[in-house]
């Protein structure tokens, strides 16, 4: 075919050849193929109306214009083919996708052939193109039906989908919108088609299987969930299967089956089955169904683990045959007859007894009662057999029970009473009421209620008689009981109606002497107020708490350091209720320690801050409160307030910490004073004797001069040593709040000469509403010093800038103070660089005391001050403003 078309080629060269451009243009023209010639730049020279036409183009706008502006979307493939062609190769005919102005859908076959002029040379491309829309269209349509035929074969009730790859869009059928709950106007696209299955497997799912269709060509068929558009989570079976033409993916079809109503049919057939044999095969009782002729069709699992058989071994075997049954003949006639009975609609039941698989005899309750079906009549038999094992041992346990009762009704030392609700007359009372009371057995009949109780109001008897007609019981509560010889005893009485005999409603009671237990009880009670008496008065914070840290004591101290008047506001609650929450979990985590340990723990110092932000230091010890056998049961806690002593101590520790810190400044001020006044002595002496050995008179005026500037000198000196001695000698200095923003300006004001001289930038980021606690007339010293530095040790090569901001944190304002000046070498100068008189520069105007002032003024202030630099790049001095003291 290539050779066919290779010599179609060049006779067409050859016949072109020669021919007058008019004449070959006219040619081209009228040529029944679309027909283009491009150049080896891919531009259109030549094209044939019907080229033109085909592809809604005007001859104007096509000829000198690349293809890459006639056709927006070229393939790399057709770039390659257009390569090769020009290299002389001729390319295979292809299949290609076009859409028109109207955005029309429009296929062309295209031939692509190499361009050659006289001498063999390739000068372009010849493209020829066919209109092959409506035979492709035919061969999609055909092909999409039959893939949804072949989907639809089995099941009509569906819904088709068609995704168009090349323009991006998606088509639902009615009954795809439907099953989505979408309006018919509704327009999916891909991705909000995706998005309707549900989040996670589903959704994950369809979008892997529609990319492997568009990447790998793979069909798909998936079981999923969907949330329609009203919310609804349905199960559909998804598929969906690409669209191949000419080896080039062009779309997607498929098919959307919603499945739920046949899922749910299926769960709830399964659920009711489910649902059968759990209820059958959990029974405690042996079950079985028969057929009417007696044959095992089912039996559960407690039968056949009572048996000890495999169900292989009962179903399909008749009733009687079971072992279990005694094996005398005429009992298997018995469950004949039994069976037949039931056959014919009567309900069995009867009290029996059965072997287990150990061939012990078992007491079984049996009954066989028919089963029907719609029209009534009996289709199979359900055998069920309930072991009664325990009640029969019920039985005589009861009858063992009545024996006991009655041996511990004569024994015991509470006095039992039997009495006519009604009447109040005795019945029965056993021996414990003998040896209390002193009345006998021969009183009964003549013995009434009335006769051993105290007296006691008609409110009372109301009282107990509503409680026992409301409850059929009283009490327990406490009453008085009057012995044979008139003795009164204090007793705890509580009763119960048990029912009536011989039309009488008779009251059992218990009454326990607590004679013994009340003295006891008073004593215990005073004792309790005489320790109550001395822990209220002990200067000391006294409580206990449970295992849960719930206060279950409290002493007045304790009290009054909460604030609180009634202890009943604190007991119950743990210090989480009470306390700050941090200081409450330390607390707790104490108390934890000391219970889970069972040691104590004994003069901790620690800190409590209450709700309402109090804070108190107390000396705490907290001791295990064990019980009878050793087991911790809560903790005794014990306080002592020493928060004025640690204030004295800290106010100690600050005055030792001053006077040290005076004292090292004193020594190391005294050696700064003697060694720069004993400079300036020397040099006076030295100028002095000068004078006095000097003739000439120029001379002497020079020297007068000299000491003149040294008098200055010292003068400087001592104004510089006193503020210093100022600085440091003051205390508790008055610190005010100040607006740090405001305080910069008024600076820069007052420098505002220096800086334009020095033509110095300050930028100010400080914000507008900081305020810091300081000394006004210090802060002001502070900045001056700092800023003027900052200028006058500017690199002569620059501007200087100096840029001012600042930060907050728990304990501090930081203000930074960055300039872009000389810098400083830190490793070298950095110990020295707070001294007094230290210079590190050559600048006339340095004195070395602005920095030693001013550390002065931050320290006095409490505060500190830290340096960061680097030679020729500049300094940043860090101020820390101390907020807390």
């Amino acid at each position: 075919m290539l050779n066919n078309q290779n010599t179609l080629v060049r006779n067409y060269d050859i016949m072109l050849r020669g021919t007058p451009t008019v004449s070959f243009e006219y040619l081209i023209k009228q040529l029944p193929t679309a027909t283009a010639f491009i150049n080896k730049k891919l531009e259109v020279e030549f094209v044939s109306d019907k080229w033109i036409n085909d592809f809604d183009l005007s001859k104007k706008s096509v000829i000198g214009q690349s293809i890459h502006t006639l056709f927006d979307d070229i393939s790399e493939e057709w770039e390659k083919v257009l390569k090769k062609c020009l290299k002389g190769e001729i390319s295979q005919k292809s299949l290609h996708r076009y859409f028109d102005n109207e955005k029309n859908e429009r296929w062309f076959e295209w031939q692509n052939i190499p361009w050659y002029d006289e001498k063999e040379n390739v000068i372009g491309v010849i493209l020829q193109t066919e209109n092959v829309t409506d035979k492709v269209s035919l061969e999609l349509k055909a092909e999409k039906l039959a893939i949804i035929l072949e989907t639809h074969s089995d099941d009509t009730n569906v819904g088709s989908w068609e995704f168009d790859i090349e323009r991006n869009t998606l088509h639902w059928c009615p009954t795809t919108k439907k099953l989505h709950e979408v309006v018919p106007t509704y327009e999916p696209n891909i991705d909000t088609a995706i998005n309707f299955y549900k989040e996670g497997y589903s959704r994950n799912t369809i979008a892997m299987a529609v990319d492997r269709a568009i990447q790998k060509g793979e069909p798909w068929e998936e079981t999923c969930e969907l949330i329609t558009a009203k919310g609804k989570e349905i199960t559909v079976i998804a598929k969906g299967k690409p669209i191949v033409k000419d080896d080039k993916l062009i779309g997607l079809v498929g098919i959307f089956k919603d499945i739920t109503p046949t899922l749910e049919s299926e769960i709830r057939t399964l659920q009711q089955e489910r649902h059968f044999r759990t209820i059958f095969n959990s029974s405690y009782q042996f079950t079985g169904i028969l057929d009417t002729k007696g044959t095992f069709l089912e039996v559960n699992n407690t039968a056949l683990q009572f048996s000890g058989l495999q169900e292989s071994e009962v179903v399909n075997k008749k009733f009687w045959d079971a072992y279990w049954w005694p094996i005398p003949e005429y009992v298997k006639d018995g469950l004949k007859e039994i069976i037949k009975a039931a056959s014919q609609g009567e309900t069995m039941r009867s009290e029996i007894v059965v072997l287990d698989k150990d061939k012990n005899p078992i007491p079984v309750d049996f009954s066989l009662i028919p089963v029907y079906d719609d029209n009534n009549r009996v289709v199979s038999l359900l055998a069920e057999g309930r072991m009664i094992k325990e009640m029969v041992a019920a039985r005589q346990k009861l009858k063992i029970s009545e024996q006991k009762f009655r041996a511990l009704y004569e024994l015991s030392p509470t006095s039992y009473i039997l009495s006519d609700f009604d009447t109040g007359e005795i019945l029965d009372f056993n021996t414990a009421f003998e040896r209390t009371t002193g009345y006998h057995k021969d009183t009964l009949g003549t013995l009434h209620v009335s006769d051993i109780l105290v007296t006691v109001s008609k409110t009372q008897l109301l009282r107990i008689k509503k409680e026992i007609e409301t409850n059929n019981t009283f009490g327990p509560e406490e009453q008085q009981y009057i012995k044979k010889d008139g003795t009164k005893f204090s007793v705890l009485v509580s009763g119960s109606l048990v029912g009536n005999k011989k039309g009488r409603k008779l009251l059992w009671s218990t009454a326990q002497d607590i004679s013994e237990s009340k003295l006891k009880e008073i004593q215990l009670k005073e004792e309790q107020e005489l320790l109550r008496t001395l822990i209220d008065n002990l200067p000391l914070n006294v409580f206990i708490k449970d295992l849960d840290s719930r206060k279950i004591l409290v002493n007045k101290s304790e009290l009054d350091y909460l604030g609180i008047k009634d202890q009943a506001e604190v007991l119950g609650k743990n210090d989480f209720d009470l306390y700050d929450k941090e200081i409450a979990e330390i607390s707790r985590e104490e108390d934890l320690r000391v219970m889970q340990s069972g040691e104590p723990m004994l003069g901790v110092e620690t800190i409590n801050v209450k709700k309402d932000g109090t804070t108190t230091t107390f000396l705490t010890s907290k001791i295990p409160l064990k019980g009878n056998k050793g087991n911790v049961k809560g903790l005794i806690g014990i306080s002592l307030d020493i928060s004025d002593l640690k204030r004295k101590e800290e106010e100690l520790h600050d005055l030792i910490n001053v006077t040290s810190h005076q004292n090292k400044k004193l020594i190391n001020f005294a050696h700064i004073v003697s060694h720069n006044l004993r400079s300036h002595t020397a040099n006076f002496s030295m100028l002095l004797d000068f004078l006095i050995s000097e003739t000439d008179a120029e001379e002497k005026n020079r020297i007068i001069k000299m000491l003149m500037e040294a008098s200055d000198n010292l003068l400087e000196t001592l104004e510089n040593l006193n503020e210093v001695v100022a600085i440091s000698t003051k205390i508790n200095l008055d610190k005010k709040s100040i607006n740090l923003n405001e305080k910069i300006t008024a600076v820069e004001k007052n420098l505002i000469a220096f800086l334009k001289n020095s033509n110095a930038l300050i930028i100010n980021e400080v914000d507008k509403s900081l305020e810091v606690k300081a000394v006004p007339s210090y802060v002001e010293s502070i900045l001056m010093n700092f800023i003027t530095n900052c200028i006058k040790y500017k690199d002569p090569m620059r501007r200087p800038v100096v840029h001012l901001s600042a930060e907050t944190n728990e304990n501090y304002t930081i203000l930074s103070i960055k300039d872009n000046g000389l810098g400083i070498d830190l490793e070298e100068h950095g110990e020295k660089l707070f001294g007094m008189y230290k210079t590190f520069h050559e600048n006339p105007d340095a004195r070395g005391i602005g920095l030693y002032i001013t550390k002065n003024q931050i320290e006095a202030m409490n505060g500190k001050v830290t340096v960061e630099s680097e030679v020729g790049k500049g300094t940043t001095f860090k101020i820390y403003f101390n907020e807390k003291n």
